[in-house]
């Protein structure tokens, strides 16, 4: 797996994303703490401001296919790191100002990741050869959950420590060392004498957005176990996103627990999708469907242990495999997407499919807090178990068994 290392490029994206989702995590932390402790409610909010701009994804991936991807990412990046120094400077002049300053450093998280993360799937494939893809994969989620665990573990008693300015500041820094990281790619290639596109020199037809859109509607659509599976995917994010959002709620009034061990469940959840990544390689050699049928299970049986606990050592035990099966999910399912969907519509492609995935978000973001006068929060988690068992089940049914040759497909790539 960390055969992936030689690869120069690959490297210094990879640790610049280390650094930028540490930051990331940290601020995180400490605006879901500070604000349900304000009110609940603020974080309907908070979760809508967040997320609302992840729908523009689908714009974003036709963005990134009509631009360079390197660039993408490194704009956004730095409007990122703008945004969140300044707001480490209204947090230390206007302390009253906590909620809306808090509310627009969210916002420009989400709008970046609506670029950022379609240009990253169109780059990845570029940075490693095929036979790699999976590894990278693996390690692309071991930058996040790494970066998420190391965030989450500090993130709590760091608002005491260091406070909510410095907090800000540090996610600002985070996203420079992540924008000089892709500077880096960028100076790589060039002195390989290497171009984006092999295509670059050709005169194409310049195309509506609309209908590039529907070009990666038309590759998405193409995948008939995806768009099976679709409707279910939906649903398991929006019963996700409500947990995550209830989370610290769920620590504070039931748990019984303070930041620290709000930021523990976080890291916990985090450190076993770091241990999942690390193992992609591995599950790369397993049947598809026989890797998404087990995992799938234990992901659905974890959600469902974590609602009943009452205990926060157990919580934490039930989350690492939580997080070790998400990320092994995760893992194959980005690979078989990548190698079916053809590289002059991935950027679209993949922005559509960010879309998709996250279409109920923002209303279950929204739902979340208001729900808490109607459902008690463990109801999100029983939505999310059902929703979890039933993708599984779609999975089992919905992906392919042999591959084009009409052979037993033995592991992720012949199965797309």
């Amino acid at each position: 797996m960390f055969r992936v290392f030689r690869w120069p490029a690959f490297t210094s994206v990879w640790l610049g994303q280390i650094l930028s989702q540490v930051g990331t995590q940290l601020f995180f932390i400490m605006a879901y703490w500070e604000l349900q402790l304000r009110s609940p409610y603020l974080l309907s909010a908070a979760g809508l401001t967040l997320t609302l701009p992840n729908l523009l994804s689908a714009v974003g991936g036709s963005l990134v296919d009509r631009w360079d991807a390197r660039f993408v990412m490194l704009w956004t990046d730095l409007v990122r790191a703008a945004v969140s120094l300044f707001g480490a400077l209204a947090y230390a002049l206007w302390p009253r100002a906590f909620v809306p300053v808090t509310l627009v450093i969210l916002a420009a998280h989400g709008l970046g990741g609506s670029l950022f993360t379609p240009a990253e799937s169109v780059i990845l494939p570029r940075l490693v050869p095929d036979e790699e893809l999976v590894a990278a994969n693996g390690l692309s989620m071991t930058t996040s959950r790494l970066a998420v665990s190391v965030g989450a573990a500090v993130g709590g008693a760091s608002i005491a420590a260091i406070g909510v300015p410095w907090i800000a500041a540090i996610d600002g820094l985070a996203f420079l060392a992540s924008a000089a990281a892709v500077a880096n790619v960028i100076r790589l290639w060039r002195r390989e004498g290497r171009t984006w596109r092999e295509r670059a020199a050709t005169a194409r037809p310049k195309t509506s957005m609309v209908s590039q859109m529907m070009e990666g509607w038309r590759a998405l659509a193409g995948i008939r176990w995806y768009a099976a599976v679709l409707p279910l995917i939906v649903i398991l994010n929006f019963a996700f996103a409500g947990m995550d959002v209830l989370l610290s709620v769920w620590t504070h009034r039931v748990l019984h627990g303070g930041a620290a061990q709000f930021g523990a469940l976080n890291a916990t959840l985090s450190f076993g999708q770091l241990l999942g990544s690390l193992c992609a390689g591995l599950a790369a050699k397993m049947n598809a469907r026989t890797g998404l049928l087990t995992f799938g299970g234990l992901t659905s049986a974890s959600i469902l242990a974590f609602s009943f606990s009452r205990s926060v050592p157990f919580s934490l035990a039930t989350s690492v495999v939580e997080g070790v099966s998400i990320a092994i999910i995760n893992a194959i399912g980005f690979a078989l997407m990548q190698r079916a969907i053809p590289d002059d519509v991935r950027g679209r492609a993949f922005g559509l499919l960010y879309s998709f995935a996250g279409a109920a978000t923002p209303l279950a973001n929204g739902l979340a807090g208001v729900s808490l006068r109607v459902v008690p929060i463990a109801a999100w988690m029983w939505l999310c178990s059902a929703a979890c068992a039933a993708l599984t089940v779609g999975w089992w049914r919905a992906v392919p068994r042999h591959d084009a040759a009409g052979q037993p497909a033995s592991g992720a790539a012949p199965n797309a």
